[in-house]
């Protein structure tokens, strides 16, 4: 086993960026670390970016991207399959887009008892990020008959897992989305309503009436800045995107008026026993029950279109990408 596929984006002499299925050679997987066959992976907003080799998430050419994956130890195919999220992969080193990737051992989680390698991609960073995001807002003691918790970006990878979670777990849940098309969808994972970011306040008051009990802000920019202006008092935004920006206007009102907390929400870096934690509840308690209806299912060679249309907002749910297959 010396050369397997892999999706590679590179760039010529020109500058010029070109992204495809290629040949390349064990040996090129620089990193040190366990060596792992690949499955499953997933497309996220970074993935539909490292493949049109973005400055800054592509570090060095060629490069293979993918920010997820699950398989199997190469060297014991018939060991429990694991899965890799975050950390460099996919932007530092290699990613799930080939048939291989190594990596360091501590970055590979058993994936538990309740899912499968491919139950583990659909879920993914996305499914990670949402339950970071979640339990955020537990531990800011945010309670199911507290309130309405609004969910921006709801038809996004992040936004529908956080949607199915919150609701799964008692909480009246608000989607906002630009597709009003998606009620249906959206209703179907447990959105009591759901609403478009025009239909808020979208006045230059410091404060709006308070409506939220807390959020889980997907998209970052001016709809964040607008949402923070209505969340009710003592109550909290876990917000872990940046679709509609990287920066956002507003004022300490809510914050020194209202007590609201603006919680910040990584899955890049965060510790192995989060990662192991949460885990353990998305594959038991928390486990979405949707996630056949949250699937868009592609191939290595489906990628191209399917990162255009991701980048263009016009996505849903969540997009499995097989690998090797199981």
């Amino acid at each position: 086993m010396d050369a397997f596929d892999a999706y590679v984006v590179d760039q010529d002499g020109r500058g010029l960026i070109t992204a495809g299925l290629a040949r390349r050679h064990v040996h090129e997987l620089r990193s040190p670390g366990v060596l792992i066959r690949v499955q499953y992976s997933s497309l996220n907003y970074k993935d539909a970016l490292a493949m049109r080799g973005e400055p800054g998430i592509v570090k060095r050419f060629p490069h293979v991207p993918g920010i997820d994956a699950a398989g199997v130890l190469a060297d014991d195919p018939t060991a429990a399959p694991v899965l890799v999220t975050g950390h460099g992969l996919g932007t530092e080193v290699w990613g799930g887009y080939g048939d291989y990737i190594r990596v360091p051992d501590d970055w590979i989680i058993p994936i538990p008892a309740g899912l499968t390698a491919r139950d583990s991609m659909v879920l993914g960073t996305a499914g990670l990020t949402a339950a970071l995001s979640v339990d955020a807002l537990l531990q800011a003691g945010l309670e199911p008959d507290g309130g309405e918790i609004l969910v921006t970006g709801a038809t996004g990878g992040v936004g529908t897992l956080a949607v199915a979670l919150l609701a799964n777990l008692g909480f009246t849940v608000v989607a906002m989305t630009r597709k009003p098309a998606e009620q249906t969808y959206l209703r179907g994972l447990g959105a009591a309503r759901v609403m478009a970011p025009a239909d808020g306040d979208a006045s230059d008051k410091a404060l709006h009436r308070a409506q939220w009990a807390g959020v889980v802000d997907t998209v970052g920019g001016e709809v964040l800045a607008q949402v923070l202006k209505a969340v009710a008092y003592g109550g909290a935004v876990a917000t872990c995107g940046m679709a509609a920006g990287t920066r956002f206007q507003g004022s300490v009102f809510p914050f020194i008026l209202r007590g609201v907390r603006l919680l910040g929400i990584d899955s890049v870096q965060c510790p192995r026993a989060v990662r192991e934690d949460l885990w353990a509840r998305l594959a038991g308690p928390w486990r979405p029950s949707h996630l056949a209806d949250i699937e868009r299912v592609v191939d290595r060679q489906g990628l191209g279109p399917a990162a255009m249309t991701l980048l263009q907002g016009a996505r849903t749910g969540r997009t499995l990408v097989v690998v090797t297959g199981a």
